[in-house]
């Protein structure tokens, strides 16, 4: 093996060249890219936890063919554990909590 190979077995000095020359060609873009790394550290999807269900419940249903559907419960917080929101597409159910906010 020559002292190049296996250097860079993912390509990331061509992705890294790839976003540099974005940034470079439209500075908004950057500004973008930086508003979404900022929203990773702040919590990632937690302002978009709805939309985001209802984008699997329509990829969901279109991988199925059928009409896409999403229903949404809230479950308020008990004694015994925490509010829960439970939400069902078209044939799969998912469930996720919600920490109860005082």
């Amino acid at each position: 093996m020559n002292a190049t190979e296996g250097a860079d077995p993912f390509g990331t000095a061509r992705l890294r060249r790839g976003v540099l020359d974005a940034w470079g060609a439209g500075p908004a873009r950057f500004r973008e890219d930086a508003n979404a790394e900022e929203d990773l550290a702040l919590g990632g999807y937690r302002d978009r936890l709805v939309v985001e269900l209802a984008q699997n419940a329509a990829d969901a249903a279109a991988r199925a063919g059928v009409p896409g559907r999403l229903r949404l419960t809230l479950h308020a917080a008990s004694a015994d554990g925490p509010a829960v929101l439970a939400a069902a597409n078209s044939g799969c159910l998912l469930y996720t909590s919600l920490m109860a906010r005082g």
